[in-house]
């Protein structure tokens, strides 16, 4: 079957549609009647059938755009709530891994018992008097001190944290 009998046909169904919904009679029968009449039925469907035909593929468009504007404005919310919700994360694991500031203060502590080290190598205080045993008291005071500060920080009880200096 070619198109244009499909067509042909399409018309035909129409045109007796039409009779039949107007004229309460199939256009065969109208034909025989009121030609006048049939052919107007005709005329009718040759310029309907074009619009009827036009209709599911614009329908069609139409629900395509409305679809995809709907899932743009879903996926922007989408995307907002996942951003918020990764920003929320993110501050989260910072809290974890630094509250309070805790990180800032072991690598304080950490640093004064390197401190330690540097004056068991030799070096001193800049523009203090060479009164090496009084120097050596404070910073082993500072020392006991960040060591205990540094075990409670890290979770060790103090008591077991330090070992005999002296």
């Amino acid at each position: 079957m070619s198109d244009e009998t499909t067509r042909d046909q399409r018309l035909a169904a129409l045109a007796d549609q039409l009779s039949r919904e107007y004229d309460y009679r199939g256009l065969a029968e109208l034909e025989q009647e009121d030609p006048e009449r049939a052919q107007e039925h005709r005329d009718a469907a040759a310029a309907l059938l074009p619009w009827i035909e036009e209709r599911p593929r614009e329908e069609r468009q139409a629900a395509f755009i409305r679809g995809y504007e709907k899932g743009r404005e879903r996926q922007k919310v989408r995307t907002t709530a996942d951003l918020r919700r990764l920003e929320e994360e993110v501050a989260e694991l910072r809290q974890d891994r630094d509250p309070d500031g805790l990180r800032a203060r072991i690598l304080d502590l950490e640093y004064a018992l390197q401190g330690w080290d540097r004056f068991m190598t030799g070096r001193i205080r800049a523009g203090a008097a060479p009164d090496w045993q009084e120097q050596a008291a404070e910073y082993l005071a500072k020392l006991v001190e960040a060591q205990r500060e540094l075990a409670v920080l890290k979770g060790v009880q103090p008591s077991n944290a330090t070992r005999g200096l002296g």
